[in-house]
């Protein structure tokens, strides 16, 4: 049983640690002139904030077009780039 336990343990850990790095973000300096999905956290006022992605062929392109989705209680923080 403990066998069994420790067996199943493994497995979990293993598949969240495989999971996991699936949505590693690159948050180098480099990544923010890079194309592609860059990941965000929208802070807005009034409690509203989240976590959102966009496509652009660099952050800046990507963080406007969230910015002009939000409205103006809300501002994009750039995170890192989606690999």
């Amino acid at each position: 049983m403990k066998k069994m336990v420790g067996i199943l343990g493994l497995a979990v850990g293993a598949s969240m640690m495989l999971s996991g790095s699936a949505f590693a973000l690159d948050s180098s300096f480099d990544a923010m002139s890079k194309s592609g999905k860059h990941s965000f956290y929208v802070w807005c006022t009034g409690g509203k904030s989240s976590v959102q992605s966009a496509d652009g062929s660099n952050a800046k392109e990507a963080q406007a077009k969230l910015a002009a989705s939000a409205g103006n209680s809300c501002w994009p923080v750039w995170q890192g780039l989606e690999g």
